[in-house]
């Protein structure tokens, strides 16, 4: 299983402490001012880079300008750089170093590098150093910070048991909807640990953050609907609940095919459909794009259909079309017309990306999936399809 901090090394950059822009600052000011040495501006190029915003997302080209920000003792900076070196995206794996880092940008006291330097020390087996920077992030109301020091209180790691201590975090923490806590608060519940044993209460908890995406409060939940714990019995309702929370599923609307919303839909009378289709065989790319898009969505799709559609979808992606590149990397993804491969849907994703493609459910869905070597390798690609 990867640690906890994989998965918020990789979202961090959207979420994390940054520094604001009232307005969007042109790219070519933004890397002049880089250039020149100031750190506000590497730090805000480098997080272009990590986030893919106007620019090709590449972790490596973000590492550069951290690296130059956090010389110059930028905190935050210093935090970001750490992560990467944690994770070794786009950076060699350094964990002495990852730490150093942390632990500079942790000297600020901002409760979010306070969290994330706990992390990597809970990672590393240090996890009564870990329960301390938890402490003071959870003082400053950091609800990621009290929901791990409630598991250790819960679990009596780091610190010794006391379940009434956490049960207290976890409140402070649901206090803003935390869906972690608020399944650690069920479990608390379910289990009668700490508290007088509350089936009804312990499936709202679990409600609460099933709405919010977690998985695992989506099988928990589905325990309770199965056995009338609490709920009414509903074992319908069990099965697409442990179905949501075992496949992955989110309880959020899954990444479909996108069409381009430039042109018109295309009519689907066997005339038009005659028409199109031999538009695209003479290489039309807007019938090809709308042809791919009839076969990716018809109900009745097969394996022939689907691979049909990836191969018109890759033809106008190389032309340039951002939906069509979106289209490919979700057929990637899913392995649908072609076999499955995260490198090439997560290239096409961070191609559609740059094309100005809304891939939030892309990224969604699928974000998470490739590993670490896989996500190196596609951004190498991708620099390269674009450097053509």
């Amino acid at each position: 299983m990867k640690p906890a901090f994989i998965a918020l090394a990789l979202t961090l950059a959207l979420v994390g402490p940054t520094s604001a822009q009232t307005t969007p600052v042109p790219l070519t000011t933004l890397q002049s001012a880089a250039q020149s040495g100031a750190p506000d501006a590497q730090l805000a190029l480098a997080l272009r880079y990590l986030n893919g915003d106007g620019v090709l997302q590449n972790h490596a080209t973000a590492a550069q300008w951290l690296t130059a920000a956090a010389q110059a003792g930028n905190a935050e900076a210093q935090n970001r750089l750490g992560q990467l070196y944690f994770e070794g995206l786009g950076v060699a794996q350094n964990t002495a170093t990852a730490r150093d880092l942390l632990a500079r940008a942790a000297q600020s006291g901002t409760p979010q590098y306070l969290f994330d330097l706990g992390i990597v020390l809970e990672a590393s087996g240090d996890a009564a150093a870990a329960a301390d920077l938890y402490e003071q992030a959870a003082a400053s109301g950091h609800p990621d910070a009290a929901t791990s020091l409630g598991v250790m209180y819960h679990n009596g790691t780091g610190r010794p048991q006391d379940l009434d201590r956490a049960r207290a975090l976890y409140e402070q923490a649901t206090a803003q909807n935390h869906p972690r806590a608020l399944n650690n608060l069920g479990l608390l519940y379910v289990r009668g640990e700490g508290v007088d044993q509350d089936y009804a209460r312990a499936a709202d908890y679990f409600q609460r953050a099933a709405e919010l995406g977690l998985r695992t409060a989506m099988t928990n939940l589905g325990v309770l609907y199965e056995n009338a714990l609490g709920v009414p019995l509903n074992e319908k309702l069990a099965q697409d609940l442990y179905r949501l929370g075992g496949s992955g599923g989110t309880g959020r609307t899954l990444a479909s095919f996108v069409y381009d919303p430039r042109l018109r839909a295309p009519e689907e009378t066997a005339d038009a459909i005659q028409n199109m289709t031999e538009l695209a065989d003479a290489g039309d790319p807007i019938a090809m794009f709308q042809t791919a898009w009839l076969l990716a969505t018809n109900p009745e799709r097969d394996f022939q259909m689907l691979r049909a559609a990836a191969h018109l979808f890759a033809i106008t992606a190389e032309q340039g079309h951002g939906p069509s590149m979106a289209n490919l990397s979700l057929m990637y993804f899913r392995g649908q017309g072609q076999p499955q491969d995260y490198v090439l849907g997560q290239m096409w994703l961070l191609l559609a990306q740059r094309a100005g493609v809304d891939t939030a459910a892309l990224t969604a869905e699928f974000g998470r999936q490739p590993s670490i070597e896989q996500i190196t390798q596609a951004q190498t690609l991708a620099q390269e399809h674009i450097s053509r």
